[in-house]
């Protein structure tokens, strides 16, 4: 029986390993011949490529639920085509049990998606979208700059370079509800010796009964925000942050009082991907035993894709949904995961 184990695990790995590299390929020529149309002269083929090269490691990530099902479908559809399957019943296997020797490579491949998106993802993308962002423009923010609040100081950042610099730094200090003080900079830098800002061309002014401005060459600005963080917090999407750093953006938001949906969103889909993966595990033997039993790996490619696109769709309403609605994103991220579980179960229950 070990052997039989040990048999249908390397040819589900192969199968998922060949279907990831299948859409990892497609999709980064995609990617390229998309990116082609945004070359200019700061942004050209060389820098397009390396962009694609750091966004692989992504695409991988993004993709791995969905190779997953197809190698399933592909690796146990060979068996079955072949007659294996119902030799290795005949020996007293269970359909169970075959789910279960598929089910643990793929287990194995998810955890080290999981391992590459908490530690190298995050780094890898940032890199990515600091190819991207740097060569389409002069820096990695919107022409409307970038906000965000720290205790009671609301900070907006006209633009942020990934080096480390900024530029049009207005802070709004706010004391029981009422502006006490703005300061405006004309440009800032970071000094990773001593760990803190230093702000240039400083304008300060202090309102109350009478308004008065000041002006400095220089001064310290007091934050805990590092250039790491801003580059983070601007250039990686919520879905591509690690656990850990999904976590602290939740808590500062949460301490903040400010809004925070989006990325809990993200959190909990992260959290539950390893069950994603197994249940489309469930759903492509349920496939290759049941409704799909008689038919050949085309027509089974075809159905796996067509059901994963229908995964991912869910997915992508109910995250959104969820914050429109006001409903729970553990919910949301839930929910695809249990219908696909249930129609893996009822379709194995009724292959017996």
């Amino acid at each position: 029986m070990k052997t039989l184990d040990l048999y249908i695990g390397g040819t589900v790995s192969f199968s998922i390993l060949i279907s990831s590299t299948g859409l990892v390929g497609l999709l980064s020529v995609l990617t390229f011949l998309e990116e082609l149309s945004d070359l200019n002269e700061r942004y050209n083929a060389l820098l397009a490529t390396k962009y694609i090269a750091y966004s692989m490691p992504r695409i991988f990530y993004d993709t791995l639920p969905y190779a997953i099902l197809l190698g399933c479908l592909s690796g146990l559809g060979m068996l079955a085509n072949s007659s294996q399957l119902i030799v290795m019943r005949s020996f007293g296997m269970s359909t169970w049990e075959i789910t279960w020797c598929a089910a643990k490579p793929a287990l194995a491949i998810v955890f080290f998606g999981l391992l590459l998106g908490e530690t190298a993802l995050p780094e890898l993308e940032k890199k990515a979208r600091v190819i991207k962002e740097s060569g389409a423009q002069e820096g990695i923010t919107s022409s409307s700059g970038f906000w965000f609040k720290e205790g009671d100081t609301y900070v907006r950042l006209g633009k942020v370079f990934s080096d480390g610099r900024l530029k049009d730094i207005n802070l709004v200090l706010e004391k029981n509800g009422k502006v006490v003080e703005t300061v405006w900079a004309e440009k800032a830098t970071y000094d990773y010796r001593r760990d803190k800002w230093s702000l240039f061309n400083v304008k300060t002014t202090k309102i109350g009964y009478q308004t008065e401005t000041t002006t400095q060459k220089s001064l310290d600005w007091e934050t805990a925000v590092t250039p790491s963080q801003l580059n983070t917090e601007i250039l990686v999407d919520p879905s591509k942050m690690s656990i850990r750093e999904l976590q602290q953006k939740i808590s500062f938001l949460k301490d903040e009082g400010l809004e925070f949906g989006k990325f809990e969103v993200g959190f909990w889909t992260k959290i539950f991907q390893p069950l994603a993966s197994l249940a489309l595990v469930l759903v492509g033997v349920s496939f290759v035993f049941g409704p799909l039993r008689q038919t050949n790996i085309g027509t089974r490619l075809v159905a796996g894709i067509t059901f994963s696109i229908c995964f991912k769709f869910f997915q992508d309403f109910f995250g959104p949904a969820s914050l429109v609605f006001n409903f729970s994103p553990l919910i949301a991220a839930a929910l695809p995961i249990v219908f696909s579980a249930a129609l893996g179960w009822h379709l194995l229950r009724k292959a017996g």
